[in-house]
């Protein structure tokens, strides 16, 4: 079984990988807001919420989540790190 840890540690390894890092986001006073914040080459910023394999949202996250999407940042719930990265982060653009 893959725990959130796994992914969390996997998805750092990638970020590194790809010439990147992802820091973990802290907001005091603030619960729901997304794990880590992957910043990578050419300006690409990602915010990232990080889930174990069929792992849910908390309660808060998603009203926070929606929060960001009206200033016009997405936040990816990530379950599997080398697919994200895969999919999303090596996709052309």
């Amino acid at each position: 079984m893959i725990r959130e840890h796994d992914v969390e540690t996997r998805f750092c390894r990638l970020a590194r990988r790809h010439g990147g890092h992802a820091y973990k986001w802290v907001s005091p006073g603030v619960t729901g807001v997304p794990d880590r914040i992957l910043f990578l080459p050419d300006g690409r910023i990602y915010l990232v919420e990080l889930k174990r394999p069929g792992g849910r949202l908390h309660d808060t996250q998603p009203a926070v989540h929606r929060q960001l999407e009206r200033y016009g940042q997405h936040v990816y719930v990530v379950d599997d790190a080398d697919r994200f990265f895969h999919d999303i982060v090596d996709r052309p653009t």
